[in-house]
């Protein structure tokens, strides 16, 4: 099914654009209940220990949703269109300055929501246990705990081949 760009119908068109940031801010909501419930239930420590990462994940909230709520206003709500046009010339990246600023923001916003992710299911501290556990096959001790540090004696290392 070959349809070229410019043969989809504006209102089609229109509708994608509007779905887009509903589903993305139902999903990254969803995401933020979950992590502050998280934090509530199963992390101990000082506010910012605990809330750190769902101050995170709000903060991408907004980043997150900023490129599609833009696109939406402006090319389907025609907000002070044309002039507020994010791209000019160019269909696949924005090239305005605000635009581009928008677009970098978005990144930034993805990256708030992995590090806030990461954080709050101690991920980070999971994948180095592992990887201890599997490149000194079991003969060092392992983090019990999120946050704590496995550490190996550099004779161990030698002897092991590491």
């Amino acid at each position: 099914m070959q349809i070229a760009w410019n043969e989809i119908p504006k209102p089609l068109e229109d509708l994608f654009y509007a779905l887009e940031p509903l589903v993305m801010g139902i999903l990254l909501t969803n995401i933020l209940q979950w992590c502050y419930r998280k934090a509530r239930t199963s992390r101990t420590g000082t506010h910012w220990q605990v809330f750190g990462p769902v101050y995170l994940v709000a903060v991408a909230n907004v980043l997150c949703m900023m490129s599609p709520m833009a696109i939406l206003f402006i090319y389907v709500g025609k907000v002070n269109y044309p002039a507020s046009k994010m791209w000019k010339g160019s269909k696949w990246f924005p090239n305005t300055p605000h635009g581009i600023i928008i677009y970098i923001l978005k990144w930034v916003g993805s990256a708030c929501l992995m590090v806030g992710i990461v954080q709050i299911t101690h991920l980070h501290t999971k994948i180095k246990s592992r990887w201890h556990e599997i490149r000194y096959k079991n003969s060092e001790p392992t983090a019990d705990k999120p946050g704590e540090v496995v550490t190996v004696s550099p004779a161990k290392c030698n002897a092991s081949g590491g």
